[in-house]
């Protein structure tokens, strides 16, 4: 009867940190707010191919990352 405290708490922190690191490349912080490791031209290309931006943009947005 002891073990079933143990148990639930045992899971809520395999949950926990379970989700704090994710296999594609992401992580959260202890805000809760999601942090992207990739590459910011991968994601712009990503955001382009969704049709979240257009064709101007995303040439100017990779000129502006790109520039140093």
């Amino acid at each position: 009867m002891m073990w079933i405290p143990l148990l639930v708490l045992l899971a809520f922190f395999t949950m926990f940190f379970g989700r704090r690191f994710r296999s594609n490349g992401s992580a959260i912080d202890w805000s809760g707010m999601k942090h992207d490791a990739r590459d910011p031209i991968e994601i712009l290309k990503q955001r382009y191919a969704r049709g979240e931006i257009g064709k101007e943009e995303f040439e100017e947005m990779k000129k502006n990352i790109q520039t140093p």
